[in-house]
Protein backbone atom coordinates (compact mmCIF):
# COMPACT_ATOMS: atom_id res chain seq x y z
CA UNK A 1 0.00 0.00 0.00
CA UNK A 2 1.52 3.69 -1.17
CA UNK A 3 1.87 5.36 2.34
CA UNK A 4 0.99 8.83 0.51
CA UNK A 5 -1.63 10.61 -0.58
CA UNK A 6 -2.59 11.76 -3.97
CA UNK A 7 -2.03 15.50 -4.78
CA UNK A 8 -6.07 15.85 -4.40
CA UNK A 9 -5.94 13.66 -1.28
CA UNK A 10 -3.40 15.96 0.38
CA UNK A 11 -4.72 19.14 -0.67
CA UNK A 12 -7.86 17.79 1.11
CA UNK A 13 -6.44 16.52 4.00
CA UNK A 14 -4.17 19.75 3.85
CA UNK A 15 -7.59 22.45 4.01
CA UNK A 16 -9.38 20.07 6.51
CA UNK A 17 -6.29 20.91 8.98
CA UNK A 18 -6.10 24.21 7.89
CA UNK A 19 -9.98 24.17 9.28
CA UNK A 20 -9.24 22.54 12.29
CA UNK A 21 -5.99 25.28 13.42
CA UNK A 22 -8.32 28.45 12.31
CA UNK A 23 -10.81 26.84 14.81
CA UNK A 24 -8.62 26.29 17.47
CA UNK A 25 -7.45 29.59 17.09
CA UNK A 26 -10.33 31.19 17.03
CA UNK A 27 -12.32 29.64 20.17
CA UNK A 28 -9.25 28.69 22.80
CA UNK A 29 -12.23 27.38 25.99
CA UNK A 30 -11.98 27.96 29.09
CA UNK A 31 -9.94 26.47 31.95
CA UNK A 32 -6.50 24.55 31.29
CA UNK A 33 -8.21 21.59 30.11
CA UNK A 34 -10.38 21.81 27.02
CA UNK A 35 -11.45 18.22 27.03
CA UNK A 36 -13.55 19.60 30.43
CA UNK A 37 -15.49 22.44 28.55
CA UNK A 38 -18.61 21.18 27.27
CA UNK A 39 -20.11 24.30 25.68
CA UNK A 40 -16.22 24.33 23.73
CA UNK A 41 -17.07 20.73 22.54
CA UNK A 42 -20.76 21.16 21.61
CA UNK A 43 -19.88 24.33 19.06
CA UNK A 44 -16.95 22.24 18.03
CA UNK A 45 -19.11 19.21 16.97
CA UNK A 46 -21.50 21.90 15.53
CA UNK A 47 -18.96 23.62 13.25
CA UNK A 48 -17.02 20.58 11.89
CA UNK A 49 -20.73 18.97 11.31
CA UNK A 50 -21.40 22.20 9.19
CA UNK A 51 -18.37 22.72 7.49
CA UNK A 52 -18.13 19.14 6.42
CA UNK A 53 -15.08 17.86 8.56
CA UNK A 54 -17.14 15.88 11.12
CA UNK A 55 -17.86 12.94 8.93
CA UNK A 56 -15.47 13.41 6.24
CA UNK A 57 -16.44 10.25 4.27
CA UNK A 58 -20.01 11.28 4.31
CA UNK A 59 -22.09 13.19 1.68
CA UNK A 60 -21.99 16.67 1.65
CA UNK A 61 -24.66 18.73 3.71
CA UNK A 62 -24.75 15.44 6.10
CA UNK A 63 -21.54 16.04 8.06
CA UNK A 64 -18.69 15.28 5.05
CA UNK A 65 -17.11 16.02 2.08
CA UNK A 66 -17.46 12.48 0.46
CA UNK A 67 -13.73 11.95 0.62
CA UNK A 68 -12.25 8.43 0.49
CA UNK A 69 -11.68 6.05 2.98
CA UNK A 70 -7.63 6.71 2.86
CA UNK A 71 -7.96 10.90 2.85
CA UNK A 72 -10.48 10.14 6.26
CA UNK A 73 -8.14 8.10 7.93
CA UNK A 74 -5.69 10.68 7.39
CA UNK A 75 -7.67 13.51 8.80
CA UNK A 76 -9.13 11.46 11.86
CA UNK A 77 -5.19 10.79 12.44
CA UNK A 78 -4.51 14.53 12.18
CA UNK A 79 -7.57 15.82 13.64
CA UNK A 80 -6.81 13.69 16.68
CA UNK A 81 -2.83 14.67 17.50
CA UNK A 82 -3.80 18.22 16.76
CA UNK A 83 -6.10 17.80 20.20
CA UNK A 84 -9.21 18.41 18.43
CA UNK A 85 -12.31 18.76 20.71
CA UNK A 86 -13.51 15.47 22.04
CA UNK A 87 -17.00 14.88 20.69
CA UNK A 88 -19.33 15.30 23.41
CA UNK A 89 -21.92 12.40 22.92
CA UNK A 90 -19.36 10.81 20.83
CA UNK A 91 -21.81 7.54 20.03
CA UNK A 92 -24.28 9.70 18.62
CA UNK A 93 -22.38 10.16 15.25
CA UNK A 94 -19.88 7.26 15.46
CA UNK A 95 -22.52 4.83 15.66
CA UNK A 96 -26.56 5.61 16.75
CA UNK A 97 -26.76 7.68 13.81
CA UNK A 98 -24.83 5.17 11.46
CA UNK A 99 -27.63 2.88 12.54
CA UNK A 100 -30.55 5.46 11.78
CA UNK A 101 -29.18 5.57 8.51
CA UNK A 102 -28.54 2.03 7.86
CA UNK A 103 -31.32 0.20 9.31
CA UNK A 104 -33.72 2.77 10.46
CA UNK A 105 -37.35 4.07 8.51
CA UNK A 106 -37.81 7.34 7.09
CA UNK A 107 -39.21 8.82 10.28
CA UNK A 108 -36.38 7.23 12.24
CA UNK A 109 -33.69 8.96 10.11
CA UNK A 110 -35.65 12.15 10.43
CA UNK A 111 -32.86 12.21 13.71
CA UNK A 112 -29.56 11.27 11.76
CA UNK A 113 -28.48 14.93 11.40
CA UNK A 114 -29.34 15.82 14.70
CA UNK A 115 -28.05 13.36 16.43
CA UNK A 116 -24.56 13.83 14.01
CA UNK A 117 -24.26 17.60 14.32
CA UNK A 118 -24.84 16.86 18.66
CA UNK A 119 -28.28 18.95 18.42
CA UNK A 120 -29.63 15.66 20.20
CA UNK A 121 -28.25 13.32 22.07
CA UNK A 122 -28.78 9.60 22.45
CA UNK A 123 -27.70 6.87 24.75
CA UNK A 124 -26.46 3.17 23.84
CA UNK A 125 -28.52 0.45 25.70
CA UNK A 126 -25.66 -2.24 25.39
CA UNK A 127 -23.20 -3.13 28.19
CA UNK A 128 -25.43 -5.40 30.99
CA UNK A 129 -24.28 -6.80 34.56
CA UNK A 130 -22.90 -10.02 34.32
CA UNK A 131 -22.74 -9.63 30.32
CA UNK A 132 -20.80 -6.62 30.46
CA UNK A 133 -19.46 -6.36 26.69
CA UNK A 134 -20.58 -9.26 25.46
CA UNK A 135 -23.21 -8.31 23.32
CA UNK A 136 -24.34 -11.85 22.50
CA UNK A 137 -25.06 -12.32 26.11
CA UNK A 138 -27.32 -9.92 27.00
CA UNK A 139 -30.76 -10.99 29.02
CA UNK A 140 -33.16 -7.63 28.76
CA UNK A 141 -36.30 -8.82 27.57
CA UNK A 142 -38.33 -7.96 24.90
CA UNK A 143 -41.38 -9.50 25.20
CA UNK A 144 -44.25 -9.15 22.07
CA UNK A 145 -47.40 -8.40 22.74
CA UNK A 146 -50.85 -9.50 20.85
CA UNK A 147 -51.10 -5.87 19.35
CA UNK A 148 -47.44 -6.15 18.08
CA UNK A 149 -45.89 -3.90 20.61
CA UNK A 150 -43.11 -5.09 22.91
CA UNK A 151 -42.91 -4.90 27.04
CA UNK A 152 -39.46 -4.54 27.87
CA UNK A 153 -37.73 -5.76 31.38
CA UNK A 154 -33.70 -5.49 32.50
CA UNK A 155 -31.28 -3.13 33.04
CA UNK A 156 -28.58 -1.61 31.43
CA UNK A 157 -25.11 -1.12 32.84
CA UNK A 158 -22.13 1.64 32.15
CA UNK A 159 -24.68 3.36 29.83
CA UNK A 160 -22.77 6.55 28.45
CA UNK A 161 -24.70 10.27 29.01
CA UNK A 162 -28.24 8.29 29.85
CA UNK A 163 -29.58 11.52 32.01
CA UNK A 164 -28.84 13.22 29.31
CA UNK A 165 -29.90 11.35 26.70
CA UNK A 166 -33.70 11.62 24.51
CA UNK A 167 -33.86 8.68 23.12
CA UNK A 168 -31.69 5.01 23.82
CA UNK A 169 -30.52 2.25 21.10
CA UNK A 170 -31.49 0.04 22.90
CA UNK A 171 -30.58 -3.90 22.17
CA UNK A 172 -33.11 -6.38 23.77
CA UNK A 173 -33.83 -10.41 23.48
CA UNK A 174 -36.79 -11.29 21.48
CA UNK A 175 -35.77 -14.55 20.81
CA UNK A 176 -35.01 -17.34 23.19
CA UNK A 177 -32.87 -16.97 25.84
CA UNK A 178 -30.62 -19.13 24.85
CA UNK A 179 -30.74 -17.73 21.17
CA UNK A 180 -27.25 -15.96 21.20
CA UNK A 181 -26.69 -13.49 18.75
CA UNK A 182 -29.29 -14.37 16.16
CA UNK A 183 -32.34 -13.55 19.22
CA UNK A 184 -31.65 -9.83 19.44
CA UNK A 185 -33.30 -6.86 18.13
CA UNK A 186 -32.66 -3.29 17.81
CA UNK A 187 -35.28 -0.69 19.82
CA UNK A 188 -35.84 3.05 19.45
CA UNK A 189 -36.79 4.29 22.98
CA UNK A 190 -37.55 7.86 23.88
CA UNK A 191 -36.49 7.95 27.80
CA UNK A 192 -38.81 9.71 29.24
CA UNK A 193 -40.84 6.45 28.42
CA UNK A 194 -42.82 5.32 31.65
CA UNK A 195 -40.89 2.33 33.38
CA UNK A 196 -37.66 3.60 32.64
CA UNK A 197 -35.30 5.09 35.67
CA UNK A 198 -31.87 6.18 35.40
CA UNK A 199 -28.78 6.13 38.34
CA UNK A 200 -25.73 8.12 37.57
CA UNK A 201 -22.57 5.89 38.46
CA UNK A 202 -19.50 7.18 40.12
CA UNK A 203 -15.99 7.38 38.79
CA UNK A 204 -12.58 8.50 39.03
CA UNK A 205 -10.60 10.65 36.64
CA UNK A 206 -10.96 13.55 35.12
CA UNK A 207 -13.04 12.65 32.27
CA UNK A 208 -16.52 14.12 32.29
CA UNK A 209 -18.25 11.39 30.73
CA UNK A 210 -20.79 10.17 32.77
CA UNK A 211 -21.76 6.69 33.08
CA UNK A 212 -25.44 5.52 34.56
CA UNK A 213 -27.33 2.45 35.05
CA UNK A 214 -30.76 2.11 33.09
CA UNK A 215 -33.97 -0.09 34.75
CA UNK A 216 -36.42 -1.22 32.38
CA UNK A 217 -39.60 -2.17 34.30
CA UNK A 218 -42.08 -2.65 32.05
CA UNK A 219 -41.69 -0.44 29.46
CA UNK A 220 -44.00 -0.37 26.55
CA UNK A 221 -42.86 0.67 22.84
CA UNK A 222 -44.80 0.02 19.64
CA UNK A 223 -44.14 -1.83 16.79
CA UNK A 224 -42.68 0.75 15.18
CA UNK A 225 -39.86 1.16 17.65
CA UNK A 226 -38.03 -1.45 16.06
CA UNK A 227 -34.89 -0.40 14.29
CA UNK A 228 -34.39 -3.06 11.41
CA UNK A 229 -36.05 -6.51 11.45
CA UNK A 230 -37.46 -8.94 14.68
CA UNK A 231 -34.35 -10.62 15.85
CA UNK A 232 -32.00 -8.36 13.73
CA UNK A 233 -30.15 -6.59 15.94
CA UNK A 234 -26.67 -8.11 15.73
CA UNK A 235 -26.14 -6.92 12.31
CA UNK A 236 -27.61 -3.22 13.11
CA UNK A 237 -24.47 -3.50 15.87
CA UNK A 238 -21.70 -4.94 13.82
CA UNK A 239 -22.54 -2.31 11.10
CA UNK A 240 -23.06 0.42 13.37
CA UNK A 241 -20.27 0.10 15.51
CA UNK A 242 -17.75 -0.60 12.50
CA UNK A 243 -18.15 2.61 11.27
CA UNK A 244 -15.86 3.84 14.83
CA UNK A 245 -13.48 0.91 14.01
CA UNK A 246 -10.90 3.35 13.19
CA UNK A 247 -11.17 6.20 15.25
CA UNK A 248 -10.84 3.47 18.38
CA UNK A 249 -7.45 3.14 17.38
CA UNK A 250 -6.46 6.66 16.03
CA UNK A 251 -7.36 7.71 19.55
CA UNK A 252 -5.04 5.55 21.46
CA UNK A 253 -2.46 5.35 19.30
CA UNK A 254 -2.14 9.29 19.89
CA UNK A 255 -2.53 8.82 23.63
CA UNK A 256 0.20 6.44 23.54
CA UNK A 257 2.47 8.74 21.28
CA UNK A 258 1.27 11.53 24.14
CA UNK A 259 2.76 8.44 26.38
CA UNK A 260 6.10 8.26 24.55
CA UNK A 261 6.71 11.88 24.32
CA UNK A 262 6.62 12.26 28.02
CA UNK A 263 8.92 9.28 28.55
CA UNK A 264 11.52 10.72 26.22
CA UNK A 265 11.93 14.33 27.80
CA UNK A 266 12.11 12.34 31.07
CA UNK A 267 15.04 10.01 29.95
CA UNK A 268 17.00 12.49 28.06
CA UNK A 269 16.94 14.58 31.93
CA UNK A 270 17.44 11.45 33.50
CA UNK A 271 18.69 8.57 31.25
CA UNK A 272 18.00 5.27 32.89
CA UNK A 273 19.45 2.49 30.10
CA UNK A 274 16.55 -0.13 31.33
CA UNK A 275 13.91 1.95 31.29
CA UNK A 276 14.94 3.47 27.54
CA UNK A 277 14.91 -0.19 26.10
CA UNK A 278 11.00 -0.44 27.30
CA UNK A 279 10.65 2.67 25.82
CA UNK A 280 12.43 0.95 22.53
CA UNK A 281 9.92 -1.90 22.80
CA UNK A 282 6.96 0.67 22.91
CA UNK A 283 7.76 3.18 20.22
CA UNK A 284 7.71 -0.25 17.81
CA UNK A 285 4.27 -1.29 19.42
CA UNK A 286 3.11 2.34 18.46
CA UNK A 287 4.22 1.78 14.80
CA UNK A 288 2.85 -1.70 14.56
CA UNK A 289 -0.58 -0.32 15.52
CA UNK A 290 -0.56 2.64 12.82
CA UNK A 291 0.90 0.09 10.22
CA UNK A 292 -2.38 -2.68 10.89
CA UNK A 293 -4.48 0.07 11.10
CA UNK A 294 -3.39 0.99 7.30
CA UNK A 295 -3.00 -2.60 6.83
CA UNK A 296 -6.65 -3.02 7.77
CA UNK A 297 -8.10 -0.01 5.20
CA UNK A 298 -6.19 -1.81 2.48
CA UNK A 299 -7.84 -4.84 3.14
CA UNK A 300 -11.19 -2.96 2.99
CA UNK A 301 -10.59 -1.47 -0.46
CA UNK A 302 -9.81 -4.67 -1.91
CA UNK A 303 -12.92 -6.07 -0.50
CA UNK A 304 -11.14 -8.31 1.95
CA UNK A 305 -12.04 -9.21 5.29
CA UNK A 306 -10.44 -6.38 7.80
CA UNK A 307 -9.00 -8.72 10.70
CA UNK A 308 -6.11 -6.25 11.43
CA UNK A 309 -9.01 -3.78 12.98
CA UNK A 310 -10.81 -6.23 15.08
CA UNK A 311 -7.18 -7.11 16.84
CA UNK A 312 -6.14 -3.47 16.64
CA UNK A 313 -8.77 -1.94 19.92
CA UNK A 314 -7.01 -4.80 21.95
CA UNK A 315 -3.53 -4.34 20.94
CA UNK A 316 -3.96 -0.44 21.08
CA UNK A 317 -5.84 -0.43 24.67
CA UNK A 318 -3.02 -3.16 26.16
CA UNK A 319 -0.12 -0.42 25.07
CA UNK A 320 -1.63 2.95 25.83
CA UNK A 321 -1.42 0.93 29.56
CA UNK A 322 1.79 -0.39 29.50
CA UNK A 323 3.28 3.37 27.95
CA UNK A 324 1.41 5.17 30.79
CA UNK A 325 2.68 3.00 33.26
CA UNK A 326 6.29 3.67 32.42
CA UNK A 327 5.79 7.49 32.11
CA UNK A 328 4.53 6.85 35.49
CA UNK A 329 7.50 5.33 36.54
CA UNK A 330 9.86 7.54 34.35
CA UNK A 331 8.43 10.77 36.03
CA UNK A 332 8.29 9.75 39.22
CA UNK A 333 6.57 11.03 42.23
CA UNK A 334 5.01 13.41 39.74
CA UNK A 335 2.82 11.50 37.90
CA UNK A 336 0.70 11.46 40.75
CA UNK A 337 -0.03 14.96 40.57
CA UNK A 338 -3.46 15.15 38.78
CA UNK A 339 -2.92 18.71 38.67
CA UNK A 340 -0.72 21.80 38.81
CA UNK A 341 2.39 20.52 37.74
CA UNK A 342 3.73 23.05 34.46
CA UNK A 343 5.54 19.79 33.17
CA UNK A 344 3.06 16.82 33.33
CA UNK A 345 -0.46 18.83 34.60
CA UNK A 346 -3.18 16.09 34.60
CA UNK A 347 -1.73 13.89 31.48
CA UNK A 348 -0.07 11.11 33.25
CA UNK A 349 -1.95 10.36 35.85
CA UNK A 350 -5.41 10.62 34.03
CA UNK A 351 -3.87 8.66 31.20
CA UNK A 352 -3.27 5.92 33.59
CA UNK A 353 -6.64 6.07 34.98
CA UNK A 354 -8.32 6.43 31.47
CA UNK A 355 -6.01 3.51 29.97
CA UNK A 356 -7.81 0.91 32.82
CA UNK A 357 -11.05 2.33 31.51
CA UNK A 358 -10.09 1.85 28.01
CA UNK A 359 -9.57 -2.25 28.03
CA UNK A 360 -13.15 -2.52 29.56
CA UNK A 361 -15.31 -0.36 27.44
CA UNK A 362 -16.39 -0.80 24.25
CA UNK A 363 -15.66 -4.41 24.26
CA UNK A 364 -13.00 -5.88 27.50
CA UNK A 365 -9.83 -7.61 26.45
CA UNK A 366 -11.63 -10.78 27.60
CA UNK A 367 -14.73 -10.11 25.51
CA UNK A 368 -11.78 -8.84 22.42
CA UNK A 369 -9.42 -12.12 22.65
CA UNK A 370 -12.75 -14.33 22.63
CA UNK A 371 -13.59 -12.27 19.51
CA UNK A 372 -10.46 -12.92 18.06
CA UNK A 373 -10.34 -16.41 19.26
CA UNK A 374 -13.51 -17.58 17.32
CA UNK A 375 -14.36 -14.98 14.10
CA UNK A 376 -10.84 -14.68 13.18
CA UNK A 377 -9.00 -17.16 13.96
CA UNK A 378 -11.86 -20.16 13.59
CA UNK A 379 -10.92 -21.38 17.53
CA UNK A 380 -13.64 -23.36 18.91
CA UNK A 381 -15.77 -22.27 21.77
Amino acid sequence: MDLTLSPAGEALRREALDWLEAWIAANPGDGPDPRLDLDLRRHYQRDAYDAGWLLPAAPVGHGGREVDAEVELWIKLDFARRGAPKLPNVQGPGVVAQALFGFGTPEQREFVRPVSRGDVWWCLGMSEPEAGSDLASLRTRAKEGADGSFVIDGQKVWTSHARESEHCLLFARTGEPDSGHRGITAFVVPMSTAGITVRKIEKIGVEDEEFCEVFFDGVVVPATAMLGPLNGGWKVAMSSLSHERDMVWIMNLVEIEEALGTIRSELERAPRPALALELGVLEADADSIWLSGLRGLAARLDGKPDHETTLLKLFSTETAQRAFLLAARSCGPDAAILAGSPQHSAGVAAGEIEALGATIYGGTSEVQRNIIGERVLGLPR
